[in-house]
């Protein structure tokens, strides 16, 4: 019969699955725009780039920065939501293209660029790919990645 991954692929090959990285998780609402508190909790001793405006400006930088930490946080939670408890993370990777700044608005944005068909058929693992990015309100994507999710087969 038609595996579970078999339709879960059908429901999202090429197109986009989109999830605002705070939607329908109360304790991390303020996800979607990171703030000074968490990120200076996550840039650690890292200087005051993540938290201090005027210390982040003499560093050359626009207002204070969100850690990577937080950033591949983000990232990471759409193919979890995406993939479900029964779903396994194979690899993940992810690229820092230009700094996420704090207060912009971010979309967690990703594609299945690969469903993994050949495998399917020969009775292997259901191994989906995916294009990842972080996308603020001016429309650049500092944060990209690609994962390789594998999926349950119902037997």
């Amino acid at each position: 019969g038609e595996g579970l991954e078999h339709a879960v692929l059908e429901r999202f090959r090429d197109s986009h699955a989109e999830l605002s990285s705070g939607a329908g998780h109360p304790d991390l609402r303020g996800a979607g725009r990171p703030c000074r508190r968490w990120a200076a909790r996550l840039g650690g001793p890292g200087g005051g780039r993540f938290s201090d405006a005027s210390e982040a400006k003499r560093q050359g930088l626009e207002r204070p920065i969100v850690p990577g930490t937080m950033s591949t946080a983000m990232i990471t939670r759409i193919v979890t939501d995406w993939m479900g408890p029964l779903g396994r993370i194979v690899s993940l990777d992810v690229s820092f293209r230009r700094p996420v700044l704090h207060n912009d608005a971010l979309r967690c944005l990703a594609v299945v660029t690969d469903a993994g068909d050949d495998a399917l058929e020969a009775g292997g693992p259901a191994i989906v790919r995916l294009d990842l990015a972080l996308e603020n309100d001016r429309g650049e994507r500092p944060v990209q990645g690609t994962a390789e999710v594998e999926l349950p087969r119902r037997t």
